[in-house]
């Protein structure tokens, strides 16, 4: 709406006309200057770098075939300009976490089980990581699961020594392992080079051989690598790691598990003595775990002597030769 302004009164037009003047009197206000407030420029668009494409990688394979009951390196070695922080391994349809080592290298231990079917031209895919989980490179590799002769044995036992393996001590057993394998350290590796030998004794039953117990059919292949030793004689720690579990089982006896990073545990068995605890401490190779003795299902005192890779048991005896960390 439009306003007017308020009409003058009449005596005051009257007035005005009588003397000439335009009107009242009225201060008109000194002019002001605003100043004008100053414009910011927008800020001027910068686009975004665009990600470098992944990099092609190289994946370097110890043994370049992967034999049945045994263990495999994984490296893969990386240009600085990747920007890789981590990296996965997939196999067979699982993935495996890979390490970055010191000199850059993603690295990594995957192994194959007694039951694994041998076949050629198996894919083994490697795909590096930045830290905020771009993937900056990727390679793929074949390999091949091949088949290792394995001996057969006959163990004669007795009643006794028999009834160990009845009742429920099979699934208890599995339910045990199953607490041992459910979790792992980080996966930097703790050792370098190859593992030692836990004791000095002879082998008396070989990793992967088949039983056949009081000539009954052949049962699983053995899990571990067997030394026959005095009773209380020391058991030695193989490689430094951190006591991961340790207590009794219905099968292996007297045990001790020691986790190494990088998914790799050794585990210690029938011991008639545990001289360690469950712990975060690191412990170095050659720290005395445990005595020879034949508790759980023995004939006799014996180690059992373990190593796993990600809960697959493998000859424990090639890592004695092999540095699967190097």
């Amino acid at each position: 709406m439009l306003r007017l302004a308020a009409a003058l009164p009449l005596a005051a037009l009257v007035a005005c006309s009588r003397r000439g003047e335009a009107g009242p009197e009225a201060s008109t206000p000194a002019a002001t200057s605003t100043a004008t407030p100053a414009v910011t420029p927008p800020p001027t668009p910068t686009a975004s770098p665009t990600p470098a494409a992944p990099v092609a990688l190289t994946i370097e394979l110890l043994p370049p075939t992967l034999g049945v009951g045994e263990a495999m390196r994984v490296r893969v070695p990386l240009p600085p300009s990747a920007g890789a922080t981590s990296g996965v391994l997939r196999l067979g349809g699982r993935e495996y976490a890979l390490a970055r080592l010191p000199d850059g290298a993603l690295w990594g231990v995957v192994g194959a089980s007694l039951d694994a079917t041998p076949g050629e031209g198996l894919p083994l895919t490697v795909v590096a990581l930045a830290a905020d989980g771009r993937t900056v490179g990727s390679g793929e590799a074949q390999t091949s699961i091949v088949a290792v002769p394995r001996p057969v044995e006959r163990l004669y036992v007795t009643e006794e020594q028999g009834a160990v393996l009845g009742g429920d001590a099979g699934p208890r057993e599995i339910a045990i392992r199953g607490v041992q394998f459910s979790a792992f350290d980080p996966v930097a590796p703790r050792w370098s080079g190859v593992f030692q030998r836990p004791a000095a004794g002879p082998i008396s039953t070989d990793f992967g051989g088949t039983r056949a117990i009081n000539d009954g059919p052949p049962g699983p292949g053995h899990t571990g690598t067997d030394f026959a030793e005095d009773a209380g004689t020391p058991v030695r720690l193989a490689a430094p790691g951190r006591v991961a579990w340790a207590g009794a089982m219905p099968i292996r006896g007297n045990s001790v598990l020691v986790d190494h990073g990088a998914g790799v545990k050794s585990g210690y068995h029938h011991l008639s003595a545990i001289a360690v605890e469950v712990g975060d401490a690191v412990l170095p190779a050659g720290t005395i775990v445990g005595a020879v003795g034949a508790t759980g299902f023995a004939t006799g005192p014996h180690l059992h002597w373990e190593v796993t890779v990600w809960g697959v048991n493998v000859d424990a005896m090639t890592w004695l030769r092999v540095p699967f960390h190097a």
